[in-house]
């Protein structure tokens, strides 16, 4: 049976989703907060006992737009398509509260993931890749490579909001707002950028104005983290500096930028010292 977790839920959620991955996993540390919040709604999958083998939790984005996330299988119960159910749930309860479409991000390299949601007639419309390396005092030479001893010759200011226009119209129009089906990074998730997205990080100082290029951090501390990088091939390395060296300036410990995957743009954040992954957007109309 699939039901809504309930705060009784949270030891068996974590008993089976704290070693997920190599580093361990964020689960643990947010399910209680999760689960007691009206923000999104977790799904669980229960055996016979009514214990929880199986999670996922949907959000909604904006009033249409949901995001499902954090899906996760008790080691002992994966292969059985427990996931693909609680997609199911996700998706039902987001038909019923005037959700018209659900997202969810998968690695590339996750073949696995990639042929379940497939199977659930998700279709992949956007590829993003997400470039990062560490800055400041993290850095194994803080001030090399985007830093003060080699700065970007542009700099990233911040943009007023008579800007906001500009930069509404170069996301909708250009080259990379299109490939990404105009939508912005937003804390690992993805969803159309809206005209109040731009006014308010105009007024929080979160809008930046880099040569002809144009980026919205999601935060600067303590990591320096773009959600919208809208650049060009003839100046996205120095941008890409530009914004290295704020990160910098404002003592961040690391820095990292969602990116269209074009090729120009993931080579220029490699020549300026970040790692890359990959990562698919797929999407089930509702």
């Amino acid at each position: 049976m699939i039901r809504e977790a309930r705060p009784s839920d949270v030891e068996a959620i974590i008993a089976f989703t704290t070693d997920t991955f190599d580093w361990g996993d964020y689960v643990p540390s947010v399910i209680d907060r999760w689960i007691g919040s009206t923000e999104g709604q977790v799904f669980v999958k229960v055996d016979d006992s009514d214990t929880p083998i199986a999670m996922a939790r949907g959000v909604f984005l904006s009033r249409t737009e949901v995001w499902s996330h954090a899906a996760r299988v008790d080691p002992v119960h994966r292969g059985k398509g427990l996931a693909g159910e609680i997609a199911d749930a996700i998706a039902d309860w987001s038909r019923e509260n005037g959700g018209h479409v659900v997202r969810l991000m998968i690695e590339d390299v996750n073949e696995p993931s990639i042929r379940h949601i497939t199977k659930k007639q998700y279709r992949r419309t956007a590829s993003v890749v997400r470039a990062s390396r560490s800055v400041g005092e993290a850095s194994p030479n803080p001030a090399g490579n985007g830093g003060r001893a080699n700065p970007s010759p542009l700099t990233a200011k911040h943009a007023k909001l008579p800007e906001v226009p500009l930069v509404r119209t170069s996301w909708q129009t250009g080259e990379v707002g299109r490939r990404l089906r105009t939508m912005i990074g937003d804390n690992w998730r993805f969803r159309v950028l809206r005209d109040g997205d731009i006014e308010q990080a105009a007024r929080s100082g979160n809008l930046w104005e880099i040569g002809g290029s144009w980026a919205i951090t999601e935060r600067v501390e303590p990591s320096f983290d773009v959600g919208l990088l809208d650049t060009n091939p003839d100046e996205a390395l120095d941008v890409i500096r530009a914004l290295i060296d704020a990160a910098n300036e404002r003592g961040a410990e690391g820095f990292a930028v969602w990116l269209a995957d074009f090729d120009w743009l993931v080579q220029a954040a490699r020549q300026a010292g970040c790692e890359v992954e990959g990562y698919g957007i797929w999407e089930l109309a509702l």
